[in-house]
């Protein structure tokens, strides 16, 4: 069981302000495309899977791929790194 004063567990943030690429940070490093983490959900700690898209506009949105977390937004989600 993991444990909230572990220093392993940290939270997807949105981007910094002057991110020229707009990808979310852990631990203060930009996330890429493919990675995966063991997220905590309201029923426990899941594998996911995160990857980008870019619309028309040109902004990008990040989105689970994992099977199941479509409509759930990984920023604000607790992982352990």
């Amino acid at each position: 069981m993991q444990h909230w004063d572990n220093p392993r567990i940290m939270q997807i943030k949105p981007p910094e302000a002057d991110s020229q690429d707009g990808r979310p940070t852990l631990n203060g490093y930009g996330l890429h495309c493919g990675e995966s983490f063991r997220a905590l959900f309201p029923n426990g700690w899941k594998q996911i899977t995160l990857e980008v898209r870019c619309d028309q506009g040109g902004r990008t949105q990040w989105y689970i791929s994992t099977p199941g977390f479509k409509d759930v937004c990984p920023i604000g989600l607790f992982v352990i790194i």
